[in-house]
């Protein structure tokens, strides 16, 4: 066994000693089994090292024991190793040093998908479709991720000297680039959709989402908004305490948020809205889907409950186990769960689980699922165990469903797209396409993006052209090596949507992801559909508190 997992055992067996000691005799029998248990498995671990048919190194020994531990509890208490729990904590940080470029890699070409407002490469004029051919003298090509990250990220100060080519030029020069530090946006969009409505597409729950939130309230209120669409499709969640901010910001004060129940004092507690920040009076509309999860569920929940938004879309994923993080001397960190939250009507929204099962509750029968979303039980294809739904009520007396995810007040399914243009735009050759189409045509394009969006369409020649892009060799072999049918039926009937793609994609090549993005909200069912429904959440704040029990 190594040292460092040897130290962690000894760690592990002192404090549980000295945890013991001071709690009594019965804690310290206790202990003494619990050290037995210890004792054994660190042995057999010295035996599987020193005498297992293949060789099997120790850190793997050590992960399977851990992986299987926590297989047997819940879905979501999981085992970070150092590697990953510093990425986690980046993304939860919402913020690193380096150069400020959103990437990808075409055929082993380092390209750039956008260069983040403010950032250093931004400063320098990157854009989208920019290909960096060196770092510091040396070929990028062929570079994965990981080693990527390792030549531009680095201490604030510090600087690293790329080689650029711009296809729309066809020459490459060198940027000296001053590594700074680069806030990563939890906001995907920020806009408004119509005159009064204003709108934000939240991806995360990170450590600066809810100050970002507010700056594009406060920017919304300035220019007239009246009603307000929080998306959270898509949003798997994050930090509980920003859920809680986001959701106060929402509620005027006193309002129950949410309440957890542990084993411990520590892990149960209740969450009261504050007016810090609050934006009570405005009608609200939440958007979510199957993805929506965790800390987007305690935002949705409690807004609902308290008949302040409209919840819209699909049915969520239905998440209410809590983690602590427990970090260790080596970098690696357990997430634990310690806790289960329920919403102000006291809605446990979890869904159910069995132990060893992961695949079939991550990637559950959600036509069963939505089929149950009326109180109904509803029956799976499979035969697994039918969903039944628990009834609460919200302030002013609706019902509202436990069970399993949060059911809408309204649903709607999200747009159907064609699976060949969904394809196309995943592999970003869309994008690729977009850069060299406005390489070649930059004089004849909009130069703001709302002269863009009024007045640019991408017509029939350029989606004919596109398809001839798709069809060169070099993309054939790909294509073909996927098993991507490209003939005229499959074609047709992915056209419109391979438009719509193409015309996200040349925004975002010219004015950055965001813009590309509000181009396809033109195109969103979901989003659209809810602007309809702005009077339906401006009467439910109409309505008066009922009778009801928790409230």
């Amino acid at each position: 066994m190594t040292a460092k997992r040897k130290t962690l055992f000894v760690t592990v067996l002192i404090t549980a000693l000295a945890v013991s000691i001071a709690a009594g005799p019965a804690a310290i029998n206790k202990a003494r089994g619990f050290y037995k248990r210890l004792e054994v498995l660190g042995r057999m671990f010295e035996i599987i090292e020193m005498y297992y048919v293949e060789e099997v190194a120790a850190e793997d020994m050590f992960e399977y024991a851990v992986g299987g531990v926590l297989e047997k509890l819940d879905p979501h208490s999981h085992y970070y190793t150092a590697d990953e729990y510093r990425n986690l904590q980046e993304r939860y940080r919402g913020d690193y040093f380096g150069i400020g470029i959103q990437f990808d890699v075409f055929d082993g070409v380092l390209t750039v998908l956008d260069a983040l407002e403010g950032g250093p490469s931004q400063r320098l004029d990157l854009r989208p479709g920019d290909q960096i051919v060196r770092i510091e003298g040396e070929d990028a090509k062929g570079l994965d991720n990981e080693q990527i990250f390792a030549r531009l990220r680095g201490p604030k100060g510090t600087r690293v000297t790329v080689t650029v080519r711009r296809p729309a030029l066809d020459e490459e020069w060198d940027v000296h680039i001053t590594r700074d530090q680069v806030e990563v946006s939890s906001i995907l969009v920020a806009t408004m959709l119509e005159p009064d409505v204003g709108y934000v597409w939240l991806s995360t729950f990170s450590q600066k989402g809810a100050a970002q939130l507010e700056e594009h309230l406060r920017d919304f209120e300035q220019r007239g908004m009246r009603a307000f669409i929080l998306d959270l499709r898509g949003n798997r969640g994050g930090l509980m305490s920003q859920a809680i901010r986001i959701a106060d910001k929402f509620l005027s004060g006193g309002k129950k948020i949410l309440v957890t129940k542990g084993r411990t004092a520590n892990a149960s507690g209740e969450n009261l809205s504050t007016d810090r920040d609050t934006h009570p009076d405005t009608p609200m509309i939440v958007l979510v889907d199957h993805q929506s999860a965790s800390a987007s569920e305690i935002v949705a929940g409690a807004l609902q409950d308290w008949d302040r938004a409209l919840v819209v879309g699909q049915v969520t994923f239905g998440k209410a186990l809590v983690q602590n993080q427990f970090p260790f001397d080596d970098g690696s960190a357990l997430f634990l769960t310690i806790a289960r939250y329920y919403t102000p009507s006291g809605r446990l929204i979890q869904r159910p689980y069995v132990d060893g099962s992961d695949e079939a509750y991550f990637n559950p029968d959600w036509e069963a699922i939505e089929g149950s979303t009326d109180g109904t039980v509803g029956e799976s294809k499979d035969g697994a165990e039918p969903i039944e739904r628990p009834m609460f009520h919200t302030e002013a007396g609706r019902p509202v469903y436990g069970g399993g995810g949060i059911v809408p007040d309204v649903s709607i399914d999200p747009t159907d797209v064609s699976s060949l243009a969904v394809w196309l735009y995943n592999r970003r050759l869309t994008f690729q396409f977009a850069t060299r189409y406005v390489a070649e045509n930059a004089a004849t394009l909009p130069t703001d993006l709302d002269a863009y969006l009024d007045g640019f369409i991408v017509d029939d020649a350029v989606v004919n052209e596109f398809i001839e892009f798709l069809r060169w060799p070099s993309l054939r072999e790909q294509l073909d090596a996927a098993q991507v049918p490209l003939d005229e039926e499959t074609l047709d009937g992915a056209r419109e949507d391979i438009r719509m793609y193409l015309q996200a994609h040349i925004a975002g090549n010219i004015w950055g992801l965001q813009a590309g993005r509000v181009v396809l909200l033109r195109y969103d069912g979901q989003v659209q559909q809810s602007l309809g429904l702005v009077q339906q959440a401006a009467d439910l704040m109409k309505l008066k508190p009922g009778v009801v029990a928790g409230f």
